[in-house]
């Protein structure tokens, strides 16, 4: 009998792989569901492994594709449009070719007789997806996890793009008022030089220090440049290790400002992926693991999978998660926890979550702003100083 190697997701949310002795691929499949295990890839034992490790990233979409068809999928399935025929039409509208080819190999998996959770997972669809979506499947309620789905990840997106067209104004400022410093150390303080140095007169200890700037940077400016990309590269090799990694997460959430700023992004978002599996029909253990991985920091993470934990013990969820939660967070999910309305209220903390850190955001912007115009008038006060001190010094003797 044909054997198949697996990798599939366990109801409590696991990652899953092994070998399975099946006459088909299809029949593979539905001894795996009949387990409780929802495969996320497959293929024959003979096979590299890595095929089936690749099958379900050959598609991966970024998030705002996956956004995108989201929202136009609760569209039109909420329009009473047929699960199958509201893929075909959206792939026949998709402009972009990625999207375009997920859609028309989701579509066929669907005509198939995949179901459309199952499919999902297969094409490496996040797990939060996959399983919100096999979760609607099975309650009868695919409409409104679907709405669900897509609203809760266009507020993610939005949120994020929020943050980063606010953050990006200020950068571009610095990098434009550093470019006018090199620049101006490079070209214009040696053409002033040239005109002193025929002066023979004693130059300002400001003078001297910018002339000597500028011959540093003209000097070894490349070997700087160098140094630095040599050291972010070293950085970014020692922070794939997963104890700097941790210690680098560790001292962002304790910076000032900007550790509070992502750790109210962390908390919204792992707040509305918790609350919106669970009112999507996943488990508990399940939805605390997807919820657990959508953490990019790895402190918060170990937080999540430790509540996780307490849960499979029996033991109660808000205490365990109050370390990575605000105040009014924890105690929302605290009061949920004991009313039985536990998804609704993480949905509601997500919400107020994402408006504080939206206001947070914005103090910091605006405080940033004037700081960095400050920044660079006085890298070019101190230029122009250093510049016009000689000239008046020079028509002070000339009188």
């Amino acid at each position: 009998m044909p054997r198949f190697v697996y990798q599939a997701i366990s109801r409590e949310g696991r990652a899953v792989r092994g070998e399975i002795e099946a006459d088909s691929e299809y029949a593979a499949r539905r001894q795996l569901l009949a387990q409780g295990l929802v495969p996320s890839a497959l293929a024959p034992a003979h096979a590299p492994r890595a095929e089936a490790a690749s099958r379900s990233q050959r598609m991966r979409l970024s998030r705002r594709d996956w956004t995108v068809f989201l929202q136009g999928f609760a569209a039109l399935i909420a329009a009473g449009e047929p699960v199958a025929e509201a893929l075909a039409a959206l792939a026949e509208q998709e402009e972009r070719a990625r999207l375009r080819r997920f859609l028309q190999a989701l579509h066929q998996r669907i005509l198939e007789g995949q179901g459309l959770g199952q499919a999902l997972a297969e094409l490496g669809a996040p797990s939060e997806i996959s399983r919100m979506i096999a979760a609607g499947e099975e309650t009868g309620e695919l409409v409104a996890v679907a709405e669900q789905l897509a609203e809760g990840l266009a507020r993610r997106e939005r949120l994020r793009a929020e943050a980063k067209a606010k953050l990006s104004y200020p950068l571009i400022v610095m990098l434009f008022g550093a470019l006018v410093l090199v620049l101006m150390l490079v070209y214009v303080v040696p053409n002033v030089v040239r005109v002193f140095a025929h002066a023979h007169a004693e130059l300002p200890w400001l003078t001297r220090a910018v002339i000597a700037a500028s011959e540093a940077v003209k000097a070894y400016g490349l070997w700087g440049l160098a140094g630095m990309a040599a050291a972010g590269a070293g950085l970014r090799a020692l922070l794939r290790r997963p104890r700097w990694r941790e210690r680098s997460h560790r001292l962002l959430l304790r910076a000032p400002v900007i550790g509070r700023l992502v750790w109210g992004l962390e908390a919204a978002r792992f707040c509305r992926t918790f609350g919106m599996l669970l009112a999507g029909g996943v488990e508990m253990l399940g939805a605390l693991h997807i919820a657990a991985q959508s953490l990019s920091l790895v402190p918060l993470r170990r937080i999540a999978e430790a509540a996780r934990e307490a849960v499979r013990e029996g033991k109660a969820l808000a205490p365990v998660l109050a370390p990575m939660l605000p105040p009014l967070a924890a105690r929302m999910v605290r009061i949920g926890e004991a009313s039985g309305r536990l998804d609704a209220l993480l949905l509601k903390a997500a919400e107020h979550l994402e408006q504080e850190t939206g206001l947070r955001l914005n103090r910091f912007v605006q405080l940033i702003e004037p700081m960095t115009v400050v920044l660079i008038a006085v890298g070019v006060g101190i230029l122009a100083a250093a510049i016009l001190l000689p000239l008046v010094q020079m028509s002070t003797l000339v009188r």
